[in-house]
C-alpha cells in the first residue's frame, strides 16, 4: 500500500545518516561508534538502505535498529523513554507532540539548519515557538478529483461546502460514488474542516484540552456536515480500509477521495512525463466562513525525527544537518512533498502539479492542525469510533460531543 512512502522516507531519513550510520549486519571497523533507532519498518526495507550507508561511510558509524510493530511502536517507545532509556533518534508521528510535552526529545531551535524548512514543515515538530525535530516529508492534503468524470456529469470544482454537497448529489443521481472512504483518519479531515473555517484551530485545541467543548456551535456544524456528507461515501465505507479507498478512486469508480501528495503514486495520478495524469485534479479546503481564508488548508509535516534529550553529541549534530541537506532531493525523487523549500532552478525543474502544490503550501497563513494529532494519543482510537458511528446516523451530533467531552475528562 504505501511501498513508495516508506522508500522515500528510508530514503530521506536513514540513507541521509551516512554521518552516523549503518547496519548491525554488516560488517564494520572495530572501533565503530553505534547510534541506536527504532521504528516500525521492517527489516526487508531497513537492511538495503544501511548497505548503502556502510558502503558510503566505510562502517566507521553503525546504526543499531531495532524493529517495533506499528500498533506497539507508541507503546514500546514510551515505557523506555519514560525508564531513561530508548534510542538514541527517536521517530514518530502522531505521537510526536507528546514526546516534546514530555521532555524526550532536544530542542534544536538555535541549529542554523532549522531556518531552512518552511513554518508548515515544522509544525508536528514544534511547540510554543521552539522546534524539536525535523520533520522526514512535508505534506499538502486536500480533495483529490476525476477530472474526466466531473465533466462528463457536469459537476464543477466546488468552492463551498454547500457546493461540494451539491455536487455529490449530482454525482451520486448518475450513479457514480461521489466519495472513496477507508481507513480511520480521512474521515477526521472532513470533520475537521467546517470548524476550522469558523474558528481556525482554536475550537479542536480547547475542546481537547478541556478548556472548551466538543459541543461548542462549530462542533455541532462540523458534526452535521459529517453526517450530511456520510451519505455519498461508497456503501460499506465504515469497514473499508486505506486500500480499498485508493482503489476506488484509482479504478475510476469514485470521483473524489481525500487524501495527501503521498498518494499520487498509490492511486496511480502521476502519467509516464512525470507530471498528474490530465484527468486528474485537485481542489483545497471549501470556504465556509471569513475566520480562515481558501489558503488555509491541512498542509503539515510527516514524521518526526528527532535527537533524544541525553543523546545529544558533535555526531548527532552533524547527522541533523545532514539529513536537511539531503532528503529534500530524495523526498521529490519518490514523489513526495519536502519540507524545505526547493530553490528556483529545482522548482522550475519540477512537473506542474508540483509547482502548484508547493505554490498552495507557501500561501497557508495559518495551518488546519490535524484532530488525531492535537488530541491525545489514547484517546484517537475514541475519536474515530465515535465519529464514525456520528456518520451512520447512530447517534446525534450532540450526543457524539457528550461523549468526546466525556472521554477528555475521564483522561485528565
Amino acid at each position: 500500500m504505501k511501498k513508495k512512502v516508506i522508500s522515500m522516507f528510508l530514503t530521506a531519513c536513514t540513507v541521509s545518516v551516512m554521518v552516523v550510520g549503518g547496519g548491525s549486519n554488516l560488517v564494520m571497523a572495530d572501533d565503530a561508534e553505534t547510534v541506536t533507532l527504532m521504528g516500525w519498518y521492517d527489516e526487508d526495507d531497513m537492511n538495503p538502505i544501511l548497505e548503502k550507508v556502510n558502503e558510503q561511510m566505510d562502517g566507521k558509524y553503525v546504526i543499531e535498529y531495532t524493529y517495533v510493530a506499528n500498533t506497539d511502536y507508541n507503546n514500546v517507545l514510551s515505557t523506555q523513554l519514560a525508564s531513561g532509556e530508548g534510542p538514541d533518534i527517536i521517530m514518530d508521528g502522531t505521537n510526536y507532540p507528546a514526546e516534546i510535552k514530555a521532555g524526550n526529545v532536544e530542542d534544536i531551535s538555535d541549529y542554523d539548519f532549522v531556518k531552512e524548512f518552511n513554518e508548515a514543515g515544522m509544525s508536528l515538530c514544534s511547540a510554543d515557538g521552539k522546534i524539536y525535530g525535523i520533520p522526514s516529508y512535508g505534506w499538502f492534503s486536500g480533495i483529490w478529483c476525476n477530472a474526466s468524470i466531473l465533466e462528463e456529469c457536469g459537476v464543477e470544482i466546488p468552492k463551498t461546502f454547500d457546493e461540494l454537497l451539491a455536487d455529490c448529489k449530482l454525482l451520486q443521481d448518475q450513479e457514480i460514488i461521489p466519495i472513496a472512504m477507508g481507513g480511520d483518519w480521512p474521515i477526521l479531515r472532513y470533520f475537521a474542516q467546517v470548524p476550522f473555517r469558523l474558528t481556525g484551530n482554536e475550537y479542536i485545541e480547547n475542546a481537547v484540552s478541556g478548556e472548551g467543548s466538543f459541543g461548542e456551535e462549530a462542533g455541532l456544524k462540523g458534526a452535521q456536515f459529517i453526517q450530511d456528507i456520510a451519505q455519498y461515501f461508497q456503501e460499506g465505507w465504515s469497514s473499508a480500509d486505506y486500500d480499498t479507498m485508493i482503489d476506488l478512486f484509482a479504478s475510476g469508480q469514485a470521483a473524489i477521495m481525500y487524501n495527501g501528495t503521498w498518494a499520487l503514486d498509490q492511486a496511480d495520478m502521476i502519467g509516464e512525463d512525470g507530471n498528474i495524469k490530465d484527468n486528474m485534479g485537485y481542489f483545497t479546503m471549501p470556504t465556509y466562513s471569513d475566520v480562515t481564508t481558501a489558503t488555509d488548508f491541512f498542509a503539515n509535516s510527516g514524521i518526526g525525527t528527532a535527537i533524544r534529550t541525553d543523546a545529544v553529541d558533535d555526531e548527532m549534530k552533524a547527522w541533523m544537518k545532514y539529513l536537511l541537506e539531503h532528503y529534500a532531493d530524495a523526498s521529490l525523487s519518490y514523489n513526495q512533498l519536502p519540507s524545505v523549500m526547493p530553490d528556483e532552478e529545482t522548482m522550475q525543474s519540477l512537473p506542474k502539479v508540483y509547482q502548484q502544490i508547493i505554490e498552495d503550501v507557501s500561501n497557508v497563513k495559518e495551518y488546519a492542525k490535524c484532530w488525531d494529532v492535537v488530541i491525545d494519543s489514547a484517546l484517537v482510537e475514541p475519536l474515530e469510533k465515535e465519529t464514525v458511528i456520528l456518520a451512520l446516523g447512530q447517534e446525534t451530533p450532540e450526543e457524539w460531543a457528550a461523549n468526546m467531552d466525556e472521554y477528555v475528562k475521564n483522561q485528565k
